[in-house]
């Protein structure tokens, strides 16, 4: 079991990104694919996204916050007016069929030697974020693997569980996986990145190298912004993806 694992999460209806990444994906030869989920809102190609992700042989697709917002009848409560502008959107564009597909994925599932799920492992249908320590041990408490994927906010990240606590790990974009110890490791988002960097995000997981790769793609943003206000969609969309944030 020495065969790479491709992970990426929060597409957010962003088809150039995510082709920008597939391809990278497919130059490395790797077969193993899975996605975190968030493969809707925001951006304008959701269905095309969806298609995209089951034709390249991503065998794990897990459910993220905007694709269980887009499967229910019901707006969620507590998001902005421009958020809930996109998830009625997203709704109208999609069949009845790929609705349902969204809402049937799962929230978490196990690899051989990693597990994964959008947020975070205690309480994966609430949608929780992991963004500091404390979270992250909240979250270590419920990992069984000693490693564990996550996405959800956009941000390349990694914790190590030490003595009960959890350290934060400065990438720089390969890191070792630290034996003997649980690892959690956020992959960054495809479709909106938001640590400043604007080219999509995801990462590779070498097992034969026990290291985590986190990829930085560059794609053609002009045509993803193009989509976005040809669709009505709130410009602020589409602006923010030239800045990463």
């Amino acid at each position: 079991m020495t065969k790479p694992v491709a992970i990426i999460s929060d597409i957010h209806g962003n088809l150039p990104a995510l082709t920008a990444v597939i391809a990278d994906i497919e130059r490395q030869g790797i077969e193993e694919r899975v996605c975190l989920g968030d493969v809707v809102g925001y951006g304008a190609q959701p269905g095309e996204c969806m298609q995209l992700l089951v034709d390249s042989g991503f065998h794990v697709i897990l459910r993220g916050n905007h694709d269980a917002y887009v499967a229910a009848e019901a707006d969620p409560a507590g998001l902005s007016a421009e958020t809930l502008e996109a998830i009625r959107w997203t709704r109208a564009r999609l069949s009845p069929e790929q609705r349902r597909w969204l809402g049937a994925l799962p929230l978490t599932a196990q690899g051989a030697d990693y597990e994964v799920v959008h947020a975070s492992l205690p309480r994966p249908e609430e949608w929780d974020y992991v963004l500091e320590p404390g979270a992250a041990v909240r979250h270590f408490a419920h990992q069984r693997q000693p490693l564990c994927f996550i996405g959800h906010s956009h941000q390349p990240k990694m914790y190590v569980e030490d003595k009960g606590e959890a350290l934060m790990v400065s990438i720089t974009g390969l890191e070792s996986v630290w034996p003997g110890r649980k690892n959690l490791v956020n992959v960054g988002s495809v479709g909106q990145p938001r640590d400043k960097d604007e080219n999509a995000c995801y990462v590779v997981y070498r097992r034969a190298e026990q290291d985590v790769w986190w990829r930085r793609i560059p794609y053609d943003i002009g045509a993803a912004q193009h989509a976005i206000l040809a669709a009505g969609l709130p410009p602020r969309f589409a602006h923010r993806l030239a800045m990463g944030r």
